[in-house]
């Protein structure tokens, strides 16, 4: 059926290009050869082998006798595009090879051409060439620039070049202000290269170059809390901390080892930097709910976690929620419902086995971890944790 649909457009698109070249023709002042010429045999010989299912000899003939000139430049690209699309890229690089070569192209179409032609060959992974013909419309095509930019940025990224990634990818912000935040990454990257490395004041460097970037980078916020961590700077730990409960709260439970170890240290007042988190996210990730319980729990026992917890799962139903409770009042309650509550848990911890934590805003992916970038679509920062009804609801769909 796809073969069909493929050869179908590819006829409507020869026959569209056809016309257009009798009509640039006939506005020119060429004589046509009557019906019945060289080209409407190779036409009629083009057919009779698509309807013997000769699909590739039909596609060839059907090239041959559509000729080449400025109406018809358009015609040739889509058919390339479609090439590249079916996935017989070297067919692509051929149909688009053969179009650079011709003499009459105007700028605009070379261009036109030389990009595809960049694009066919990262699709099948020369990426060096594919590099020089995009570097090429960077410096000399104002249409393309940007597009040509983001095909860069895309080489170096697959490649984990990232120092040549934040090269372009700056050229490419001044074009798509957009761009921003998939450039604070790169800085990232950069900086977790230099903490490997031990080259603690490159890496700083990086992440403050991430956050002048995209301002809102929860990925730098984090690495620059464990940064000061490691080097006791506490009081640079919860400005950190303190921008992230601003900015983005949902990501707050990433943080929770490293708050927990500044409490330990008499640097922070969990409570009151929960209940900040808490007031600035709605609905609150169950996460940060629990944690509160924890510290409630330790300082005025079991009856004020357990009111806590319940306040929010009326509100918000959560698998993890039921967990916490069972566990909190399990050793209250008498043998003979011991083991009927032990059941129950079994069962809720069985359910929380299957959920997934994150989920992609853009393709819909789906896992247990954070994923800075999206395993399936390749975009940065579109993978967000999955709250409540949101977790049950992700709960019951198939994910890769």
């Amino acid at each position: 059926m796809q073969e069909l649909l493929f050869l179908g457009l590819f006829v409507v698109a020869l026959a569209i290009g056809w016309f257009l070249g009798r009509r640039e023709a006939i506005r020119v002042g060429v004589m046509l050869a009557p019906h019945g010429s060289a080209i409407d045999k190779q036409y009629f010989i083009g057919l009779n082998y698509l309807l013997n299912e000769q699909p590739d000899e039909a596609i060839e003939t059907f090239i041959r006798a559509l000729e080449v000139n400025p109406e018809t430049v358009e015609t040739h690209i889509a058919i390339g595009k479609l090439f590249c699309q079916r996935g017989d890229v070297e067919r692509a690089i051929k149909v688009h090879q053969n179009l650079l070569a011709r003499p009459n192209l105007t700028a605009l179409q070379a261009d036109r051409v030389q990009f595809e032609l960049a694009r066919d060959y990262l699709a099948v992974g020369l990426h060096h060439r594919a590099e020089r013909l995009l570097n090429e419309l960077v410096e000399h095509s104002s249409t393309l620039r940007a597009d040509a930019l983001a095909d860069l940025v895309r080489i170096h990224e697959r490649e984990r070049d990232w120092q040549k990634a934040v090269e372009t990818g700056r050229r490419l912000l001044r074009e798509r202000e957009e761009f921003a935040v998939t450039l604070a990454h790169y800085h990232c990257e950069l900086a977790r290269e230099s903490i490997r490395r031990g080259e603690v004041v490159q890496a700083r460097r990086e992440l403050l170059d991430a956050l002048a970037v995209h301002r809102q980078s929860v990925r730098a916020m984090l690495m620059l809390a464990e940064l000061d961590a490691a080097q006791g700077r506490d009081a640079e730990v919860r400005r950190w901390l303190q921008r992230l409960a601003t900015h983005d709260s949902d990501f707050v439970p990433e943080a929770l080892p490293l708050l927990h170890r500044l409490a330990e240290r008499g640097a922070i007042d969990v409570l009151a930097y929960l209940d900040q988190v808490l007031d600035n996210s709605q609905p609150p990730m169950m996460a940060t709910v629990l944690a509160k319980a924890d510290e409630l729990n330790r300082r005025n026992g079991i009856s004020a976690a357990s009111n806590h917890v319940l306040a929010h799962l009326q509100q918000q139903p959560s698998l993890s929620g039921l967990l916490y409770l069972i566990d909190l009042h399990k050793d209250s309650v008498e043998p003979r419902g011991y083991a009927n509550l032990m059941i129950l848990r079994g069962i809720v911890e069985a359910l929380l086995v299957d959920q997934h934590k994150y989920q992609c805003q853009a393709c819909g992916f789906s896992g247990r971890q954070l994923h800075w970038q999206c395993p399936t679509c390749h975009g940065w920062s579109t993978i967000r944790p999955l709250k409540g009804r949101e977790l049950a609801k992700a709960g019951t769909q198939r994910f890769i």
